[in-house]
């Protein structure tokens, strides 16, 4: 009993004593990621499938398409956090929101106006609004076989007058103003609202090649002959000025350790990843991460699709996108 007395206090004061050795340890040591790792390192983000805007987490291996909101986030973080040296952007991409992906252009230029570079690594495809996003780079890096380019926008609208003669059906729609139901599926789209679309998704397209033309260097010229919605493969986009060089991401990560004076073989932190741990906790209690309705929808979801890979930067009809309807990339 005497023996158990005395070591009772002893066993306090050595779990107290190697506490305080962690957290002092701990203050001494530089700031550390999330991931756990610290010093100088190339930050690695990835983005894949469709841009959408929104907030929500990107799920275990980034599935579910590309939120805004959380790349800003994590891309803001790496800006604080000034052990990232380097930025690698792996984009798998066919493009989505519009407005989401300038968002995304906007944070990735902002990091690289802080003078540390931006790498940018294309895989199967990186298109549409997936090339918007890669405007800012330093440097871009493409698989010869990437599919690329199509800098262009898109609205889609679906017309529904024959299928509701057939089966008996009318619609009756009461509206406030002359073009408050302008791209009704059921009558045909009036010349006036036509033109006004059109004036609309031509000046995108202007913002889209103007931020294609500031972050490439291209004359008006230039970014003409190429913007036109074409798609390019990565040889091709190299021929023509939309990518510096062809390879793959080990590529593009050794650029970045060169570009940020840490070698061709730099510590690699992958930023923005949920723990496996979280997605189990957020399953559990019924949280689903939303990537989007477009993403939800689209049949040509998997990237080893060639259909996807051609086709998917044409997105659905905007009205059936709910919230998420608008101008696409």
């Amino acid at each position: 009993m005497k023996r158990s007395a005395v070591l009772l206090p002893v066993s306090i004061v050595l779990v107290f004593g190697a506490l305080s050795l962690f957290l002092l340890s701990s203050c001494a040591m530089p700031p550390m990621s999330s991931s756990g790792l610290f010093g100088d390192r190339v930050g690695l983000i990835r983005l894949e499938g469709v841009i959408s805007a929104g907030s929500g987490s990107q799920g275990l291996m980034y599935s579910g398409g590309v939120s805004s909101d959380h790349i800003v986030e994590v891309v803001n973080q790496a800006i604080d956090d000034k052990g990232i040296k380097a930025l690698v952007v792996r984009i798998n991409s066919p493009g989505g929101s519009a407005a989401a992906s300038q968002e995304i252009y906007n944070v990735f230029k902002k990091f690289s106006d802080t003078g540390r570079p931006v790498v940018v690594s294309m895989a199967d495809v990186a298109a549409s609004g997936g090339y918007y996003v890669a405007a800012p780079a330093d440097v871009i890096y493409a698989n010869p076989a990437t599919l690329t380019g199509s800098i262009g926008v898109i609205m889609q609208f679906l017309n529904y007058e024959g299928l509701f003669k057939l089966i008996g059906l009318s619609d009756v729609t009461i509206t406030s103003g002359e073009y408050k139901d302008i791209g009704s599926p059921f009558r045909p789209m009036t010349e006036s609202e036509e033109r006004l679309l059109q004036e609309m998704l031509d000046d995108v397209h202007r913002q889209f090649k103007d931020a294609v033309k500031s972050g490439r260097g291209f004359t008006d010229d230039e970014i003409n002959a190429i913007a036109e919605g074409m798609i390019y493969t990565g040889e091709q986009a190299y021929n023509n000025g939309l990518v510096d060089e062809l390879g793959g991401l080990e590529n593009a990560i050794a650029e970045a350790g060169r570009l940020s004076g840490l070698g061709e073989k730099p510590v690699v932190d992958e930023l923005g990843k949920v723990g496996l741990l979280d997605q189990l906790l957020k399953n559990l209690g019924g949280v689903q991460h939303n990537g989007g309705i477009a993403d939800t929808i689209n049949p040509f979801k998997s990237t080893d699709n060639l259909f996807y890979r051609l086709w998917s930067v044409v997105l659905l009809d905007p009205r059936l996108l709910g919230d998420n309807a608008g101008l696409n990339f």
